[in-house]
């Protein structure tokens, strides 16, 4: 989850570490608080209630 952010543009590892442990971020509908949770191609990750997209 920590690599997706951080190539998604939305912050740093280390900064993407502490916006997960905040509830700040849901996949597929569910807030996800767990460091390492793996993200697939159909998942649907928001921040904040916005889309985040991973840049190709």
């Amino acid at each position: 989850m920590q690599a997706f952010l951080a190539h998604a543009g939305v912050a740093s590892r280390r900064a993407s570490e502490k916006i997960i442990l905040d509830g700040r971020v849901s996949v597929n509908g569910a807030v996800v608080t767990e460091l390492g949770t793996k993200v697939g191609p159909g998942d649907k990750v928001f921040l904040d209630g916005k889309p985040v997209f991973a840049e190709a």
